[in-house]
């Protein structure tokens, strides 16, 4: 997977927010520079309290925005990656208008790890290719019921190896405190992936990564 055109905003907004439950604004010390928020140790300690004292009293969290494309999506990531919809919004490259725009090729897979998966796909690639032909024989000829079936066969035999060429997604800090926690270590690389490329790579991604993981106890105290 790659990851592309990473924006993150409302930091500073979030984190003047955080404050509004003591009244404490003139504490706050986070400032603008460059266009980029940067976060002062007054604001990063209160944070880290009230992110290890649990989702309830880091609110502020799920206003901190992002917004990715996503290239190169395996389709069965993508399937448990909508786990995580909540809050969230995913606009992607589209199997209905592109699937059978040209012949796919094995660069339209995710690559296979084994013999029999290898040979599987070649066999699945012919398929999809031949299907693809009658297709467009069909569609030029008229005959679009015929043309319509099989264009549904090709999304049936679709393998979930196919990647998807880009999902521009948005979500919130605290959508990603839940990925990191369940899938980090999860049995599939393309979570691992996922982590190390994109999630660790954010501005204070401590935020996400080990504030709310701390051994000791929290109550989020502004005290």
């Amino acid at each position: 997977m790659e990851f592309k055109n990473v924006e993150v905003s409302h930091l500073q907004h979030a984190l003047r927010g955080m404050r509004n439950a003591m009244s404490g604004w003139d504490k706050s010390d986070t400032l603008e520079a460059g266009g980029a928020a940067v976060v002062g140790p007054s604001d990063r300690e209160l944070a880290r309290r009230l992110i290890k004292a649990g989702a309830p009293h880091r609110k502020f969290m799920r206003q901190i925005s992002v917004i990715v494309d996503i290239c190169k999506m395996p389709a069965y990531f993508m399937h448990e990656f909508a786990t995580y919809k909540v809050g969230t919004t995913a606009d992607s490259s589209s199997t209905m208008h592109k699937i059978t725009s040209r012949p796919l090729t094995l660069d339209d897979f995710e690559a296979p790890e084994t013999d029999l998966e290898k040979a599987q796909l070649d066999e699945t690639l012919t398929s999809l290719n031949l299907a693809r032909e009658q297709y467009v024989v069909a569609k030029e000829a008229g005959r679009t019921e015929e043309a319509e079936q099989i264009f549904r066969s090709i999304k049936r035999m679709l393998p979930h190896s196919y990647l998807y060429e880009r999902i521009t997604w948005t979500c919130s800090y605290e959508n990603l405190i839940e990925i990191w926690r369940w899938r980090r270590n999860h049995r599939l690389p393309a979570w691992h992936e996922f982590c190390e490329k994109f999630i660790v790579r954010l501005p204070y991604s401590e935020f996400i990564t080990e504030y709310p993981y701390e051994k000791e106890g929290g109550d989020g105290s502004q005290d």
